[in-house]
């Protein structure tokens, strides 16, 4: 019996060559099929998201194949049920802020000019805007919003026309999310087995270090974004602004754009309060704009210094300016889902490319990491904080030494 002969070994530039082609043909298809990536991700994103609810399960019932079917099973009733007992009211608020979004994009103007024109009285003090210097600064904020919300009419045809594919893209997600479920205790194994001998502690190491990337941004910034969605939706109910839960889920969206989308959601709602026509404390239009404002500040600030050290646990240690780049550059390519995942898609890549730049230069791909820092603090450090340093700070003052008695 013939030996077969031993397959012959590629040499450097082959090995190039077929790298370079292999990443060419990559880039080809993800250009080509680029409207499959969101989706793609948004399933990997709800398999990580409930795996730990999954777990849960299995460890009572003994069975990862019964939890998965478990899990997925009451996600369908949780999500038929509140599509059957919410799912027109949420409609009907969408639609109702839609359509008055683009009455006052087309009424701004004259109301601009009107609301500088009028009196108001404000704690004892009766003024009007005319005389001020603003108005010309109002025009131009206005010139440069007019349009967008001028855009809300072509948003709302949209999303209605896409209703149909939302609803059958949502069913992808959940089919593809739930096979990949049944196989995701394997799927590390799998991928060791599938490398050269020697890179399963790199593997590993590698995904325990992109664990907290992921637990500490992505799960906890869907429950930051939830938060700050019911919040809005019953501190706007309450105050009488019209369409209070779609400013809710308003809210719950834009929390999602790093530092601007706050403040634009916040605007939203004060646009709404202004020009509304009419509020249950009878207050003139300037005055409860402001305290909406106000409010819409509290309850980021509670947002921010309460839940966000707590949800959060940890900074991924990226730059606002990175982050804010990133998203805006995902949403391109990736739409809603691009902008979700930008901040812990920016991480993996400085994870992933620091340990390819030790590779390349035989450096230590794994080194020594300095202590962790602080739990994670939105805006610094919040009140109990502050309170706390100040009364170790006049602790450790030593007590004024005792005066000599007075010889007379």
């Amino acid at each position: 019996m013939l030996e077969q002969p031993e397959s012959p070994k590629w040499n450097t530039p082959t090995k190039f060559l077929v790298a370079l082609a292999t990443l060419a043909v990559i880039g080809g298809l993800v250009v080509y099929f680029n409207n499959l990536i969101g989706p793609v991700l948004a399933c990997f994103i709800l398999t990580y998201l409930l795996s730990p609810l999954v777990g849960w399960f299995a460890k009572r019932i003994g069975s990862w194949g019964a939890a998965v079917g478990l899990t997925y099973g009451l996600l369908v009733v949780i999500m038929v049920g509140v599509v059957a007992g919410a799912g027109f009211a949420i409609e009907r608020q969408i639609e109702g802020l839609i359509i008055f979004l683009i009455d006052i994009s087309r009424d701004l103007p004259g109301a601009l000019v009107a609301a500088f024109n009028a009196t108001y009285e404000i704690a004892g003090f009766t003024f009007t805007l005319r005389d001020s210097n603003l108005l010309p600064i109002a025009q131009q904020i206005l010139s440069a919003i007019q349009p967008v919300l001028g855009q809300t009419g072509a948003f709302a045809t949209n999303f209605a026309s896409g209703t149909a594919s939302a609803v059958a893209w949502l069913a992808f997600v959940l089919l593809v999310s739930f096979y990949i479920m049944i196989d995701f205790p394997r799927i590390l194994p799998s991928l060791e087995r599938a490398l050269p001998p020697g890179y399963g502690s790199d593997v590993r190491r590698l995904a325990r270090d992109l664990g907290p990337i992921w637990n500490a941004y992505l799960r906890g910034q869907v429950t930051l974004a939830l938060v700050i969605g019911v919040m809005v939706s019953v501190g706007m109910t309450a105050a009488g602004v019209q369409f209070g839960p779609a400013l809710g889920i308003v809210s719950f969206l834009l929390e999602f754009i790093p530092y601007i989308g706050p403040t634009l959601a916040a605007l939203t709602g004060v646009l709404i309060a202004f020009f509304q026509g009419g509020n249950i404390y009878g207050l003139n239009q300037l005055t409860y704009a402001i305290v909406i404002l106000v409010l819409y500040i509290v309850l980021q600030q509670i947002q921010g210094n309460v839940f966000y050290p707590r949800i959060m646990g940890q900074n991924l240690g990226l730059h606002p300016a990175t982050i804010l780049v990133g998203a805006l550059l995902m949403a391109q390519l990736l739409g809603f889902v691009g902008i979700l995942l930008a901040a812990p898609l920016l991480a993996t890549v400085g994870l992933f490319g620091g340990y390819i730049y030790a590779k390349l230069f035989d450096l230590d791909p794994f080194p020594e990491k300095p202590p962790p820092p602080p739990p994670a603090t939105r805006r610094g450090l919040t009140v109990p904080a502050q309170l706390r340093a100040l009364f170790e700070r006049r602790r450790a003052i030593p007590p004024p030494p005792p005066r000599e008695p007075d010889g007379s």
